[in-house]
């Protein structure tokens, strides 16, 4: 019999960060912290192929804080598989939110953010193309910015 539901945690880890600065200063551009950790869930029916960290699937985004020590645009990777079955997504995109509304996406061009601290949300979608197999998946991202 196969099992209707899996509890699939995401954990966004936010020591991958690559961080660009000027070749004169000491301290990092801008430095994260995990305000709170996000849950993937499965969508798809019985046999789900998508992980999505979307409210209207049953999950939770991650919400870190970003602060930068000036204005700085950022990007997001592809969201990077950290443990679960191993697979090869034939889609997978992260999208990061400001409260403002900004947004952008793995692939997308930079969003700005001014200087101080900024909120942000990141959403997932992870996309097997076939049915995922029972596990606990945990997947994070880089962020690169510039000022």
């Amino acid at each position: 019999m196969i099992c209707r539901s899996l509890f699939i945690p995401l954990i966004i880890i936010t020591v991958n960060l690559t961080l660009f600065k000027s070749a004169t200063a000491s301290e990092p551009l801008c430095t994260f912290s995990q305000a709170t950790p996000g849950q993937l869930v499965t969508e798809g029916g019985t046999l789900p192929k998508k992980l999505v960290t979307f409210a209207s699937a049953g999950g939770s985004p991650t919400k870190i804080d970003v602060t930068c020590t000036q204005s700085t645009n950022i990007t997001v990777s592809v969201p990077i598989q950290v443990a679960g079955p191993q697979f090869t997504p034939i889609s997978a995109v992260a999208t990061v939110t400001t409260p403002s509304g900004g947004s952008t996406k793995t692939g997308d061009a930079p969003l700005p953010l001014p200087a101080g601290t900024t909120p942000l949300t990141i959403d997932f979608s992870i996309d097997r193309g076939r049915s995922l197999r029972a596990g606990n998946y945990n997947f994070t991202v880089k962020f690169t910015t510039v000022p």
